[in-house]
């Protein structure tokens, strides 16, 4: 669980910082900072999600020809 300091620690989360964290541990902090009304925690993570690919689009099926 990825966890928010009361604002003091809130200039910890840079951008870079939550890039590199993992897409679960990404949403687990925004949802954190909403709780703690950490605004901008919370617009960052969401910014950074946008940017990153959903689901499972770079597996492709491949097709078997009977034979």
């Amino acid at each position: 669980m990825v966890k928010i300091a009361r604002s003091t620690h809130a200039s910890q989360w840079t951008r870079e910082r939550i890039d590199t964290l993992s897409t679960p541990e990404v949403k687990q902090l925004r949802d954190n900072a909403q709780r703690l009304n950490e605004s901008e925690i919370a617009t960052l993570c969401d910014e950074i999600l946008g940017k990153r690919p959903r689901g499972r689009g770079g597996v492709k099926k491949k097709v078997l020809k009977a034979g």
